[in-house]
């Protein structure tokens, strides 16, 4: 359910359209099955001298039609890989692997599953409205040309591209790391984790958007991240609530609060005191109920928080 919510929003479509585009366009040798990732494997010794020369063409300005042509290799992952182990023997980068695998986490490496290995860095990147192909190059700083043979397409983009050497955000990255957000409170225990749960007060089975953190009422609680207060007041069983948006759609959520220190409009940073903890609206105890959310789904914020 985690990886639902969060991956669906990054990365998903993105990914399902790119795969649709292989399935529908490219002959079935375009995506190649390896069955290990040993120093001698063929496969992996084509993968890595790709992955080179496609980084001195580009780099260096070389002429478009010497990248290698764009292939994908299906990998069963064995008990053994762990992300960066895959990274290390591909000489693929962070960012490579994550967009083209729907990744949410390092820990989504699960033995058994099946991943999809390029032969060159970059990104999958999904086009923003009317983005032209130079539009995107100039993004990226690339070479349209490229871009056009990399992705068999003419002058106009596709809605879903494969972008050479391509980079993430750090926010993207620092998300995928666990490091995009700070703890709200310096100390407490967490009680209630994220997602189905038997709601403590119906004794029913319901969603919990959020993770509950047992604190004392007058606790000091930070804002987890850089942003603009939105929400500063009331509101039903969340009790006293601040909501602070950051910047990439995502929102933080503080409720139960007993006094509030920041009004609509305020800009935080990050570590700074935006309220006092309590424990006000639908509760059984004292304790800060932080969220996470982008674009209003609700993210877990264990595999966000720097803590």
């Amino acid at each position: 359910m985690v990886k639902q919510f969060y991956t669906l929003q990054i990365f998903a479509i993105a990914v399902a359209l790119f795969m649709g585009a292989w399935s529908s366009g490219w002959s079935e040798n375009v995506i190649p099955a390896m069955s290990s990732l040993e120093r001698n494997n063929p496969q992996l010794k084509s993968i890595r001298q790709d992955v080179r020369t496609a980084l001195f063409v580009i780099k260096s300005g070389r002429s478009a039609e010497k990248v290698p042509q764009l292939r994908f290799f299906k990998y069963r992952i064995k008990q053994e890989d762990t992300f960066w182990t895959i990274l290390a023997k591909t000489s693929l980068d962070m960012d490579t692997l994550i967009t083209a695998n729907n990744l949410a986490t390092p820990r989504d490496i699960a033995n058994g599953m099946t991943i999809y290995i390029p032969n060159m860095r970059g990104i999958i990147y999904k086009k923003k409205g009317n983005e032209s192909l130079n539009d995107i190059s100039r993004k990226f700083k690339g070479s349209p040309e490229i871009l056009k043979i990399v992705n068999k397409m003419d002058n106009k983009a596709k809605p879903v591209i494969f972008i050479p050497c391509g980079k993430l955000s750090s926010l993207e990255r620092s998300l995928f790391l666990g490091t995009a957000f700070a703890s709200p409170v310096n100390s407490g225990r967490k009680t209630s984790g994220f997602g189905v749960r038997r709601d403590p007060i119906q004794h029913d089975k319901r969603f919990h958007s959020g993770i509950d953190i047992a604190c004392p009422i007058g606790t000091r609680v930070n804002a987890a991240r850089n942003g603009r207060i939105i929400f500063s007041g009331y509101s039903g069983g969340y009790g006293k609530l601040v909501i602070v948006k950051h910047s990439r759609n995502y929102c933080t959520y503080y409720g139960h609060l007993n006094k509030i220190l920041v009004k609509k409009g305020d800009t935080v940073s990050t570590g700074q005191k935006i309220a006092i903890s309590g424990n006000t609206g639908r509760t059984t105890g004292p304790h800060l109920h932080f969220e996470v959310r982008k674009y209003e789904k609700p993210i877990d914020p264990g595999l966000l928080l720097n803590r």
